[in-house]
């Protein structure tokens, strides 16, 4: 932009006195506001028209009352016919002018008032042509006499609606040199007027470059208009995210960190992205709002998936008013939505490349650090900053602030502890449980109240998670009751109860979370023989705990190709990560008899498997259940690091003849000849076996419209006998129960 300079005694042009009545007292004090803004540039620009005319017509000044007219065959030919180009004798004064223009926007803006002409010339986005053609755009945008004004100076009969870049290089001839003046500026159609002020104009209908027309996009008329809120199309996949809206922070450290780095970088004028790692709810909007407004802006939130869908045409369209909203209104850029896929690295650099042309900074959101490769091409470094787990005291504070924003009161039986204890939740996840749990409160004295069975299923609604084909969620059904156990092994399941209910309390108030070398969470090993009843004890502990359980098969997932289980299992835990569910591993033979001495690359091969599991397991803050038929197939090591390692075995005679008794219900219609305590002695089954003994004997009798006899059980067993290889019980059971 030309410099302001001590102005230039020019007054005495006769043919150009008149300049002098259109600022007579011009001086660098600040506009007032963007109406005194407006009017001094278009002040400007009529003086600009009335030289354009004044030489176009090249009357005297006193006979300027006429408008200009067309030009005849006669003024054609004598235009055409050699002639000396005389130098614009005011062409220092009209610089001058505007140079004083420019300042009075800058002292404007350093008043903090709204001008968004003085804006867009401060943004060091314009050249001084494009700042014209921005001035001739506006004007004919808002005030139609330009229309017949612009229409007399581009020699058009009927009369231009829109300016056109040929115009805008005949008024920049009375101030700006001729490498100012240079029109390719006004066609290059990767400069910022071109992509984010300008519609494009197709050439090759309207002419030559000379009558391409001027006219504003619609963000672009809207930011004139100070339509600060306005979205227009951009809203497909942007919306804005204000620091006054309610959260509560959990992470001072991080927001810290964050106005830091954002601080220092806006200091020196690095270029770079700041990536914002953390999961979804855990507040990363919130923070880069927090930061936004710590520097006066506010944060524009783009969905990188819903951008990246669209057409590449109307992807551009969308990055150019992103564009604007970040250089023009201060906006704070925050892209979220990316996806980890390395298959969209070049999609991601494409769409970051677009913003780094005229943005120096902006945030992008991720659950996971992108790799690296991704950020080959792109301008500046890439500063990481990470959302740790909220801890239990946060999470506390959290659930009481969402109460008392919401106007709720927790029911006296509902225990925060345990809930904590029970469920890792992200703020977000926190204020949406208790605002749906709301929906569902009774109406007390203090307010809504929430109770603590409804809360946690609106929680585990909100953590459900779907892991595809390789884990199924399995009911809970059974209660302790049905559970017929060992007592030690009945009292070590409810020892796992115990470490899940009471976790904040030792943890936090007795202070052993900061003595724990892994995370934070639960690893059971159930162990027996099949049919002992280790399924249902897994489900015992999720209907107990009131949590959801899901079964993973392991000789489904497990894979003979080399770090495909690996994969497999990787995708089960990320999908668990924020689940808060119990992860029952079934089948765990099929994967841990393979645990070996290395001898050969496949032992060392399945070692690593296995040892990848463990990993995975001590890094879920949840609960992780194995089961498994043979304890041998663990090793020592793997053994040390497991919570709890529990039997579920063959029961006793006395437990047998519990378990035969549950197997049929009340309504069943048994023989009189039948004898539980028989059953119980001479058929050594498990839990499992019985039942579907007892399933069996009910359909021989239904089949023939007769109670169930003992013959018909004895039969039923007998079958579930031979079905695992044992001898058969049926004449042990008849023979014990006629001999008794």
């Amino acid at each position: 932009m030309p410099e302001t300079k001590k102005e230039d005694k020019v007054n005495n042009i006769p043919e150009y006195g008149f300049i002098g009545a259109y600022f007579t007292d011009l001086s660098a004090e600040a506009f007032k506001d963007a109406k005194d803004e407006r009017d001094h540039y278009f002040r400007f620009l009529d003086m600009l028209c009335l030289i354009s005319i004044y030489q176009n017509e090249n009357l005297p000044e006193e006979a300027l009352d006429r408008v200009g007219t067309l030009l005849n065959d006669a003024d054609l030919m004598m235009a055409l016919e050699p002639h000396e180009v005389k130098p614009f004798s005011a062409f220092k004064r009209v610089r001058y002018i505007f140079a004083m223009l420019l300042q009075k926007g800058k002292n404007a803006l350093a008043e903090g008032k709204s001008v968004p002409l003085s804006r867009m010339f401060s943004s060091g986005e314009l050249l001084e042509i494009e700042a014209l053609a921005v001035i001739i755009t506006l004007a004919a945008s808002v005030n139609r006499k330009y229309e017949r004004v612009f229409s007399i100076l581009q020699e058009e009969k009927n009369g231009v609606l829109r300016p056109t870049v040929g115009l805008c290089h005949d008024l920049g001839r009375f101030f700006l040199t001729d490498e100012e003046n240079d029109v390719s500026l006004l066609t290059d159609e990767d400069s910022f007027l071109n992509l984010v002020v300008l519609e494009s104009s197709d050439t090759r209908r309207s002419g030559s470059e000379m009558s391409r027309q001027l006219l504003f996009k619609k963000l672009a008329f809207a930011y004139f208009h100070e339509k600060r809120d306005s979205l227009g199309d951009l809203s497909l996949c942007a919306q804005y995210r204000d620091e006054d809206d309610p959260e509560y922070i959990c992470h001072e450290d991080v927001l810290y960190e964050l106005q830091n780095v954002y601080g220092c970088m806006t200091e020196i004028n690095e270029t770079g992205i700041i990536e914002l790692t953390g999961e979804p709810g855990s507040g990363r909007r919130f923070l880069l709002s927090l930061v936004a407004g710590t520097f006066s802006q506010r944060l524009l939130c783009v969905s990188f998936r819903a951008l990246a869908n669209l057409t590449p045409d109307r992807q551009k369209e969308i990055i150019a008013d992103i564009l604007l909203k970040a250089v023009l209104e201060n906006n704070l850029i925050y892209i979220y939505d990316i996806p980890s896929d390395q298959g969209e690295e070049s999609s991601i650099r494409r769409i970051f490349s677009g913003l780094q042309a005229h943005i120096r900074i902006f945030a992008i959101g991720t659950t996971k650090p992108l790799s690296d490769r991704f950020a080959e091409g792109l301008k500046g470094n890439i500063y990481r900053v990470e959302i740790p787990e909220a801890d239990n005291k946060a999470q506390l504070r959290i659930w009481e602030e969402a109460a008392e924003r919401a106007g709720c009161i927790y029911d006296e039986s509902l225990s925060l502890g345990e809930i904590v204890s029970k469920y890792t939740m992200n703020p977000g996840r926190i204020f949406e449980a208790v605002k749906n749990t709301l929906m569902l409160a009774d109406i007390a004295e203090g307010g809504f109240l929430i109770r603590q069975e409804a809360l946690e299923e609106q929680i585990r609604r909100i953590c459900s998670v779907s892991f595809g084909e390789n884990a199924k969620r399995i009911k809970s059904p059974f209660v302790w009751e049905d559970l017929i156990i060992e007592p030690e092994s009945e009292k070590l399941l409810k020892r796992v109860c115990d470490r899940i209910r009471f976790k904040n309390r030792v943890n936090d108030d007795y202070g052993f979370g900061k003595k724990l070398p892994y995370g934070r969470g639960v690893s059971v090993v159930l162990y027996g023989p099949p049919g002992t009843g280790k399924t249902m004890a897994a489900q015992v502990l999720a209907k107990e705990l009131g949590l959801d359980i899901y079964r993973i098969d392991l000789s489904q997932i497990s894979s003979k190709y080399i770090g495909e289980t690996e994969k497999n299992l990787g995708a089960v835990f990320d999908a668990a990560r924020n689940s808060n569910a119990i992860l029952f591993f079934d089948e765990a033979d099929s994967l841990f008899s393979k645990r070996t001495d290395v001898s050969t690359s496949n032992d060392k091969h399945a070692n690593a498997e296995t040892a990848y599991l463990l990993q995975k397991i001590e890094e879920y803050s949840g609960m992780s259940i194995l089961a498994t038929n043979n304890m041998q197939n663990f090793d020592a090591a793997f053994k040390r690091r497991m919570t709890y390692l529990i039997p579920v075995g063959i029961p006793d005679e006395e437990t047998r003849k519990v378990l035969w008794q549950q197997s049929f219900p009340p309504q069943a219609p048994l023989g009189a000849d039948v004898d539980f305590d028989v059953l119980a002695k001479a058929a050594e089954m498990s839990g499992s076996n019985i039942k579907s003994s007892a399933i069996a004997a009910a359909y021989m009798a239904a089949a023939e419209g007769r109670s169930i006899t003992m013959t018909d059980i004895a039969e039923a067993a007998d079958l579930e006998c031979m079905k695992t290889g044992k001898m058969g019980v049926k004449n042990d059971i008849l023979q014990m129960m006629y001999s008794g």
